[in-house]
């Protein structure tokens, strides 16, 4: 290739790249080049061909492909042209199609696309739980009730903000203390009072919870309830036949017995409820004894006992007897008595007619 195509190809290559961007932005310098007095006016944006006018002087030409006979290409302002010295032609308006390249067409403004934010899937703020939790029906306690063997009922006591937080179980005049663990749960076997046995949990605010329950084997027992409050060393003792204090038919809270008994026939058993460890809590005890699965003869003496201890002597004692008997019959007795000076501790006292001695005949 001779060295007029090679400046050409070069002067035709800058002339497209800068050529639309030099007379946009020297329209007047061009205009005076050219020989126009006024600045060349800028054309719109676009995307098709566009045809324009262009003054063209005598001693220029528009050089639309060159070839190797062509005068040598020069670029001014920006415009390819040849420049021809041996014509000398009139001056003449030449309408020329230009085509931009991609790259120098002015670009078309769009609105940026409409993006959606993502939903976040995270889990409800730990704060959300906490409102939810503070919610009425979410507090209210519930309680069920599971009849269960020897004519008891498992309670299931259900109450989420009382967590950790001691009540009282109310079940035909018989009161005790419980207490909801970590979760605000509880479950209590209690020995059924009545054959349809209804049962309430209290709540010191005032919330509670109510649970009924059908006991079809509660004639089967007779039952025998002392209750008292706070730390009063109070005790109920069942002397079962001829059995003296201590021996192994002797039941109370030391030698309790256990349901073995009740199955064998060979006597009754003694339960607690209440927790201790609360201050002025609600204690009780129960003796349930197999009235209807006794085959011989049989008597039990019920005696409310009191120890003399540091803590109650010389004190006003406060104690209350309940009985229940297969027939549905109750009694209820209130005790109210100072107890012996300090210098009689560890002796016990007799709480006499508290209970009515229990007399068997066989069937």
């Amino acid at each position: 290739m001779s060295r007029i195509r090679q400046v050409g190809m070069a002067a035709g290559t800058f002339s497209v790249a800068l050529g639309i961007g030099f007379v946009m932005q020297n329209g007047d310098a061009l205009a005076s080049r050219f020989g126009n007095e006024e600045a060349a006016t800028q054309p719109a944006p676009f995307s098709e061909p566009v045809e324009q006018e262009v003054a063209i002087s005598p001693d220029v030409t528009i050089e639309s492909p060159l070839i190797e006979d062509d005068a040598i290409s020069v670029a001014q302002g920006g415009v390819l042209m040849t420049e021809t010295p041996e014509l000398s032609k009139p001056e003449a308006t030449v309408i020329a199609s230009v085509v931009l390249p991609d790259s120098a067409k002015v670009p078309v403004v769009q609105e940026a696309p409409v993006q959606l934010a993502a939903l976040e899937t995270e889990e409800i703020p730990a704060v959300e739980n906490d409102l939810t939790e503070t919610v009425e029906v979410d507090c209210v306690p519930t309680m069920g009730a599971a009849v269960g063997s020897v004519a008891s009922v498992t309670l299931s006591v259900s109450a989420p903000c009382h967590v950790s937080s001691a009540f009282t179980i109310h079940h035909q005049g018989m009161m005790f203390t419980a207490m909801t663990n970590d979760t605000g749960e509880a479950e209590i076997t209690v020995p059924a009072l009545a054959e349809v046995a209804v049962m309430i949990a209290a709540f010191e605010n005032g919330d509670g919870a109510v649970a009924t329950a059908t006991v079809p084997d509660f004639a089967d027992y007779d039952r025998a309830v002392l209750q008292w409050q706070g730390d009063s060393s109070v005790m109920l003792s069942a002397y079962e036949g001829d059995a003296e204090f201590g021996d192994e038919s002797h039941i109370y809270a030391s030698n309790p017995g256990d349901v073995s008994r009740i199955e064998t026939g060979t006597g009754g058993y003694l339960v607690r409820l209440g927790v201790k460890t609360v201050d002025s809590a609600l204690m009780a005890e129960i003796y349930t004894f197999p009235t209807g699965m006794m085959a011989s003869d049989f008597e039990v003496m019920l005696v409310a006992e009191a120890e003399i201890t540091t803590g109650n002597c010389g004190q006003e004692l406060n104690a209350q007897s309940l009985q229940f008997s297969p027939t549905g019959q109750t009694a209820a007795l209130d005790l109210t008595m100072i107890m012996p000076e300090c210098n009689a501790v560890g002796d016990f006292l007799i709480l006499q007619n508290m209970f009515e001695d229990l007399t068997i005949a066989s069937k």
